[in-house]
């Protein structure tokens, strides 16, 4: 195999890289297979050139293969397709089977495998695996272990499709990295982003309802989850045992290893954060909230399983903060407290507002909305969870996509609890503005629903809109605080 470096990363040989497939066919009208070079594969047309293959897609909304020509016409050498296309350019037609395993082959075998030259780290499950991945990269780095993330805060999609993963893993390798923490989504399982990657452990959270509107049931959506914890894919595989769905995970794979709340002595939740004992070691973590501790947990038997020793570990945890968008306090020492955490399930929601509790406030008030063309059946059970735990309400917009916000708080408002305050304004801006305004001293606010976000998607626009921003701009306006 020829492969040398480029700006992309990789120049392959057309034939180099087709040689990973098993069954296909060439067309080539030009008669100059031998001559391609690619350093990527790409899925839109509009990012291909003169070394791009294009890769046909036919998706549910758009098919790969009507844009073949154009690819052509931004100077594309070739076109793998599942059925070949009227077109002058080269074309790779692709076996039966789902062509994303192709595609996640090929992108491997680019970019030369980088998850085998990594310690892979995979985390999956409703919620949790933001917090998880950040204290799994931190931990290492402490650790003098050179590290990178992947996941919901440092990209575009929570799992990237494989040929961005791939080239990531090839860049984290190339500039040093020993090992990657990255969360797995059930969609790129399904999907079969993650293909190709060897991981070195595998670590579930927990499994609640989110999801829906693709999955279409809780064991759809479980059995997309567990794939990650086949052994082809992982070598070892650790499970939150007192979810029950990972307690069903661990009853299917004997060789999990599983961690509980039961590991923790003299556990204890207050405004100071986390402090426990696990396996003799005092646990000291300034985040808040029972599913932190959860959270912990899970990375600290992750790394000792991997190989990490217990001590060591155990003394690094203080050094990591609260990642951007979970639980995140966006001013101290004020008469009010304001928090902003990506709860967007009612499980996460739920556990926001306990971990609100643990703080002793006077009153919590939250403010939260629910996306729009998702799952519609999470909005009321949203909406008993909130008004069930804050003691008031304020029900608003959140990223309401092409669906009207008003219908989706009028499903959000179907489940409240009768006799709560429940305050519906649907200007995200206003309904902060209304909730710290309400705010007395010793009061907490809960901002949930976009966390780490910084633009709001309305019919099909995207606008500035960040909570944190919002939020410090109507302290300062309260009380005249200025963050340092």
């Amino acid at each position: 195999m020829r492969a040398n470096g480029n700006r992309w990363g990789m120049h392959l040989r057309l034939t180099e890289l087709i040689g990973a497939l098993e069954d296909y066919e060439l067309v080539d009208p030009r008669a100059s297979i031998e001559d391609i070079e690619v350093t990527s594969l790409v899925m839109d047309h509009r990012e291909t050139d003169s070394q791009s293959a294009f890769f046909a897609l036919a998706g549910s909304h758009f098919d790969g293969h009507n844009y073949v020509k154009a690819a052509l016409d931004r100077g594309a050498p070739v076109a793998f397709v599942q059925h070949r296309v009227d077109s002058d350019i080269p074309q790779v037609v692709l076996s039966e089977g789902d062509p994303r395993t192709h595609l996640a082959l090929l992108s491997a075998t680019l970019w030369r495998r980088p998850s085998e030259e990594l310690t892979v780290l995979g985390v999956t499950g409703t919620n949790g695996k933001t917090t998880s991945v950040h204290l799994l990269s931190s931990i290492l780095r402490s650790l003098g272990v050179k590290t990178d993330a992947l996941g919901t805060l440092w990209g575009r999609l929570t799992t990237p499709e494989a040929p961005e993963l791939q080239r990531k893993l090839r860049e984290f390798k190339d500039a040093g990295d020993d090992a990657v923490a990255m969360e797995v989504s059930s969609h790129s399982l399904v999907m079969h982003r993650v293909d190709g990657v060897s991981f070195d452990a595998a670590l579930f959270t927990n499994l609640s309802q989110d999801h829906l509107d693709f999955h279409h049931d809780m064991e759809t959506y479980f059995r997309a989850k567990s794939m990650l914890f086949d052994p082809s894919r992982s070598q070892l595989g650790v499970v939150n045992k007192d979810d029950p769905y990972g307690e069903l995970l661990l009853k299917m794979r004997s060789e999990l290893i599983p961690y509980s709340i039961s590991d923790t002595r003299d556990l204890r939740l207050d405004a100071s954060g986390i402090t426990f004992s696990w396996r003799g070691h005092p646990i000291v973590s300034p985040l808040n909230g029972l599913h932190n501790v959860y959270n912990i947990l899970g990375v600290l038997t992750t790394l000792v399983a991997l190989g990490w020793d217990e001590s060591s570990v155990a003394e690094v945890v203080p050094l990591v903060g609260t990642p951007n968008g979970r639980m995140e306090l966006i001013a101290r020492d004020l008469p009010v407290s304001v928090f902003v955490d990506y709860a967007h399930t009612p499980a996460a929601l739920e556990a926001a507002l306990l971990a609100c509790r643990t703080l002793d406030p006077k009153r919590v008030l939250v403010v939260f909305g629910c996306g729009g063309e998702r799952d519609k059946q999470k909005r009321p059970k949203m909406g008993s969870v909130a008004s069930s735990l804050a003691d008031a309400t304020f029900v608003t917009s959140d990223n309401s996509r092409n669906e009207d916000p008003a219908e989706i708080a009028k499903d959000i408002l179907l489940g409240v609890e009768k006799g709560s305050e429940v305050i519906l304004e649907l200007d995200r801006k206003r309904a902060i503005e209304l909730a710290v305004n309400m705010a007395e001293e010793g009061d907490l606010v809960l901002i949930a629903g976009k966390g780490h976000e910084t633009t709001q998607r309305i019919q099909g626009t995207d606008a500035h809109f960040d909570d944190h921003e919002v939020a410090r701009q109507i302290l300062k306006s309260k009380f005249g605080w200025s963050p340092s």
